[in-house]
């Protein structure tokens, strides 16, 4: 069971010179719950709320926030990470009700692009959904953000700069020593640190942008931001450009206190249970998509899809009579299926002297997930 509470942040950190280490104490018997602070937050246009991307309890923290400020303000947007700002339109049509689920994860590239487990967002998405509330794309195309990863902002083609924000700001030099000890840690591999923060400022840049481009066209509206935590923390990434934008200083939530015990970190820390996600039943195959349809590439090791006679090369037509003409429809066709389910594959592959064939066989899915693998 998820258990909710927030707790205010000091804006100081205490202690003196005389005491240096002293730690900060959460008096959690006088911490509020998150339905109470979140109706100080009324006069707030712009909720942010943090999150770690693979758990599943801060992502019920943000439908729970979702759901309260839908409840009190029926006109409102929900800002996300998950998905890249071009294909905003494919999200719109679902939205609406257009397209289905599967070809909006196709269309938006959501398994290529983001790539963590679908389940983790699903319930916030189908709350947009289910109540028409916009869900508007923040984040930059990766065909740019590697690029500038690999060259720098300076050095980008004249087509990919057309892409950029309109503005970046570098004067905050508590978000570049931050970044610079993060970048420190991690074996750079040859990467260059001016480009490594021209990337971080590229995604809180762009993802500013397209929130205040939202807000600008609908002054009426508020909007809750779902990110990454690292973008949010010390409102240095995302919030305090979104404010130089548009005027509007939003409240900031981190969900857990991995950030929280550096000051002024965030307006407030949220606690949560760890909530854990039911195990997914995989197929054990290497899968792309091709002209001809989702081809098996390679097999894991003890296949699943393998001991039931599936080969290399074969190409899914359909999973328990479900059409799957797509990755995002194979991985959707999974999605609700645990280790030891079975499942009836319909398959192509090549028979006698080059000739085409399908069959049909029952896959008893496989549980533990080995890495790479759908």
């Amino acid at each position: 069971m998820l258990s909710l509470f927030a707790a205010a942040l000091p804006l100081q950190a205490s202690g003196s010179a005389a005491t240096p280490f002293n730690p900060r104490v959460l008096p959690l018997g006088e911490t509020p719950p998150l339905h109470e602070v979140l109706l100080h937050l009324d006069d707030r246009r712009v909720v942010f709320v943090g999150e770690t991307h693979d758990r599943y309890d801060h992502h019920l923290v943000q439908l729970e926030t979702l759901k309260f400020l839908h409840q009190r303000h029926p006109d409102i947007a929900v800002g996300v990470e998950w998905f890249q700002y071009p294909f905003q339109q494919h999200l719109d049509d679902y939205i609406a009700g257009e397209i289905s689920e599967a070809e909006m994860l196709e269309r938006t590239g959501y398994f290529e692009r983001w790539r963590f487990d679908y389940r983790l967002y699903r319930p916030i998405v189908e709350y947009a959904r289910a109540n028409r509330i916009p869900v508007i794309a923040l984040n930059a195309p990766v065909e740019l953000t590697r690029k500038v990863g690999e060259l720098g902002i300076a050095n980008l083609p004249d087509e990919l700069k057309t892409q950029l924000p309109s503005s970046y700001d570098r004067s905050d030099l508590g978000y570049e020593r931050r970044l610079r000890n993060f970048f420190s840690q991690h074996p750079n591999q040859g990467r260059s640190f001016d480009n490594f923060i021209d990337v971080m400022l590229t995604w809180d840049e762009t993802m500013a942008e397209r929130a205040a481009l939202h807000l600008q066209a609908h002054p009426g509206r508020r909007m809750v931001i779902f990110t990454g935590s690292g973008h949010i923390v010390h409102r240095a990434g995302i919030p305090d450009r979104l404010e130089r934008r548009v005027g509007t200083r939003g409240a900031t939530l981190l969900v857990g206190l991995d950030h929280a015990t550096a000051p002024n970190a965030a307006d407030y820390a949220v606690l949560s249970d760890p909530v854990e996600l039911p195990p997914p039943g995989l197929l054990g195959a290497f899968l792309e998509a091709t002209d001809d349809g989702v081809q098996v590439i390679d097999l894991a090791d003890d296949s699943a899809i393998g001991k039931a006679g599936v080969t290399r090369h074969a190409v899914l037509l359909a999973i328990d009579e479900q059409a799957v003409e797509s990755f995002a429809a194979v991985k959707l066709a999974l999605l609700d299926r645990a280790p030891g389910d079975k499942v009836k594959v319909k398959y192509r592959h090549k028979k006698w002297f080059g000739k085409s064939g399908d069959d049909t066989v029952e896959v008893t899915l496989q549980g533990e997930k080995p890495r790479g693998h759908p």
